[in-house]
């Protein structure tokens, strides 16, 4: 076996590793994204909740995500909607009614139909949190279809909505030894959230520039091109640099380019481990399959797969001369009827 193949043997070895314990991966790593989110509620929101709230509770934390890890994500996603409300109630009575309201908005425009999506956004925040929020809508693009723009966009709202409220805490706090909050201060905050959220314009471009670029990069990786993963990811991260920098120039954004620059560099280099573990195919190997039966003529393109044989897997050398194509065996089987 040639000694480049070495990175596949470990691929193998990987995928197989991740088939075997595949529940047990799963569930941590949802345990992993959901008590990232609820640690950054607790850092956004929970640390301003005067006297404290048990939903600052590190172990609290913990045990939330541990349930969140053995339930579908539907469910685990529901379960963090909830305190999120919570924080925004003990914060602002107007604060957790806008919030509430965004998450049915969200529940009845899109993830009632398609919950398997749920995952992305649980992830923006995350993503956000560590500028790689450039790469949530390469990925969605990637693996789901272009409906997976809406909860890119969704998750982002809510980040932008969560560090909003954070931000006008002092005008949205109820002063000390007030009974109750007066009309007009009520309407005032509820309009101040609104505008806040509607008047932001740096939000809006960016939402724009990820939702475009999920469509763009699953409509170039559903093609049939030589390396169509590579030109959508390498497309999708143009697309991005592009258009924050077109936005920054028409609208006075103010972005940082550096940090721009950075996130979308490491978003590119971390989908191509992705699509090197999922989508790794050998063009240099491609065979034009045609074939017929009693009604139809078929014209297939077939790409084989990069595989390596290890003593672990029962796998073909991608090496091995004696190895037969997929189209090699179409033409098989058409001269045998």
């Amino acid at each position: 076996m040639n000694s480049s193949s070495g990175i596949y043997v470990f691929r193998e070895n990987l995928i197989q590793f991740y088939k075997r314990q595949e529940f047990l991966l799963l569930s941590l790593f949802r345990f992993a994204v959901c008590l990232s989110v609820l640690l950054l509620l607790r850092s956004h929101l929970g640390i301003h909740i005067a006297g404290g709230s048990a939903l600052n509770s590190t172990l609290l934390n913990v045990i939330i995500a541990l349930v969140c890890s053995m339930l579908p994500l539907g469910f685990s996603a529901g379960i963090i909607a909830l305190v999120l409300v919570l924080n925004l109630y003990k914060l602002s009575l107007e604060a957790a009614a806008i919030g509430a309201a965004m998450i049915l908005v969200c529940l009845l425009v899109y993830f009632r139909f398609s919950p398997r999506d749920t995952i992305i956004l649980l992830l923006m925040p995350v993503a956000y949190a560590v500028n790689l929020h450039y790469l949530i809508p390469i990925l969605a693009g990637l693996v789901f279809g272009p409906g997976a723009a809406v909860p890119v966009v969704f998750g982002l709202l809510f980040t932008k909505y969560v560090l909003l409220v954070e931000g006008n805490l002092p005008s949205l706090a109820v002063p000390e030894g007030a009974a109750v909050i007066a009309g007009e201060r009520i309407i005032t905050n509820f309009r101040g959230l609104v505008d806040g959220m509607t008047n932001d314009r740096p939000m809006i471009i960016l939402a724009a520039i990820l939702a475009v670029t999920v469509i763009v990069v699953c409509f170039i990786r559903r093609l049939a091109i030589v390396n169509a993963w590579m030109i959508a990811i390498t497309a999708g991260c143009i697309i991005e640099l592009i258009g924050l920098l077109i936005g920054d120039m028409r609208y006075g954004t103010g972005i940082n380019l550096a940090n721009v620059f950075v996130g979308i560099v490491f978003s590119f280099v971390l989908a191509q481990i992705v699509r090197f573990f999922i989508f790794n195919v050998d063009y240099l190997r491609i065979e034009n399959v045609q074939f017929e039966d009693e009604d139809y003529y078929y014209y297939v393109k077939a790409v084989p797969k990069v595989m390596v044989y290890t003593s672990d897997l029962a796998e073909i050398d991608e090496f091995d001369p004696e190895y037969e194509t997929p189209a090699e065996e179409a033409d098989i089987d058409v001269n045998e009827g």
